[in-house]
């Protein structure tokens, strides 16, 4: 990543327009965006390659090599002053609370791709943007519109019918979709900058990965409460595996950005459609590369999700046609001072007992 690409937009948490050119910060935060999903999308990949080590091994390394290469991107850019959030009791509250619930994220989401349960993970990224609805609603006293209404309600329909069809074996979708969507709300009602944020948050996780690494080191028979399930793509080998999970570090550490990145520069709602390529990239790979079985169950709790989508899809795009029409239409006149009485009328509509 250049360094103009790492900063653009990162020191300030600058909003739509703040460059002067608001379609410009749209265009950047948008490939911003879709650059954070489509790695995300084709993550399962990588997570098999190291399908032999334990998860949450895996997730240990993952929180200290992110840590490192954060840092060391911060070193590179000669952003280095975010240990002064040290000093902010309210930024080690915000971003260790947001660092362990995308730990949490992490850990579920790995043993899942590893254990063959991709399809729940792509129902679960499916369902983050109704969970941000509810939570929304629930904790900041939101009204549901009534196409969000619609979209809660099919997505209810669908995940009650997985569950029924299932014996409620779903867990894994609506942990990923809360810990991700809470994820998103902490990291945007924090405000921080996203690069000395990102730079934060990955220490703060760092030094728990660390503790995490030397307690297994004691004690190995922790890693092995979640033992390892080896996929054919496996790779072994101490030294291939180390190889990997440094580059976990990389592999964490750009998406992360990217997103925090993008949700300074865009809407809740532009982001909102741009995560649905991650589960879509899931979906594609459990069932075409992964051979994970696609049953009648995950067809219909599927259909009534994209409904449900498509439902707050269609008012977004009624709600961006309003806006424009709004934004093209000719200003109307303000009123002026005239010592003509029925000259000056002319410029407002009120009664003219008021004017």
């Amino acid at each position: 990543m250049s360094e103009q690409v790492a900063t653009a937009g990162l020191d300030e948490g600058v909003g739509e327009g703040a460059n002067g050119d608001g379609r410009r910060t749209d265009r950047t935060g948008f490939l911003q965006g879709l650059g954070c999903y489509l790695l995300w999308g084709v993550m399962p990949v990588y997570w098999k390659l190291l399908s032999a080590v334990p998860a949450f091994e895996v997730l240990a390394w993952r929180m200290v090599w992110s840590c490192a290469a954060v840092v060391a991107l911060c070193v590179l850019v000669k952003r280095t002053r975010f240990l002064y959030l040290f000093r902010d009791p309210r930024a080690v509250r915000t971003f260790l609370a947001s660092g362990l619930i995308v730990s949490c994220n992490w850990g579920v989401y790995i043993w899942a791709a590893n254990s063959g349960h991709l399809l729940q993970t792509s129902i679960g990224y499916y369902l983050c943007p109704l969970f941000t609805i509810v939570l929304g609603m629930v904790f900041f006293k939101e009204r549901l519109t009534p196409m969000q209404t619609v979209a809660t309600v099919l997505a209810a329909l669908g995940v009650g019918y997985f569950i029924v069809a299932n014996g409620g074996d779903i867990w894994i979708a609506f942990a990923l979709a809360l810990t991700f969507s809470v994820y998103g709300a902490v990291k945007k009602k924090g405000g921080y900058p996203a690069l000395p944020g990102m730079a934060f948050e990955s220490l703060l996780t760092g030094l728990i990965g660390a503790v995490a690494l030397i307690v297994g080191a004691a004690a190995p028979w922790i890693w092995q409460l979640v033992p390892a399930t080896p996929d054919p793509m496996a790779v072994t080998g101490p030294v291939a595996d180390m190889a990997l999970l440094a580059g976990c570090g990389v592999l964490t550490a750009i998406p992360l950005l990217l997103f925090s990145a993008a949700a300074n520069r865009i809407s809740l709602t532009v982001i909102g459609f741009i995560q649905y390529v991650s589960p879509t990239i899931a979906l594609v790979l459990a069932v075409a590369f992964f051979g994970e079985q696609f049953t009648m169950a995950h067809g219909i709790c599927f259909a009534l999700i994209w409904a449900g989508i498509a439902a707050i899809g269609v008012e977004a795009a009624w709600a961006g046609r309003r806006k424009r029409a709004a934004e093209a239409a000719p200003p109307v006149p303000a009123a002026v001072s005239s010592p003509n009485p029925s000259s000056a009328a002319m410029f407002t509509d009120a009664p003219p007992a008021e004017r």
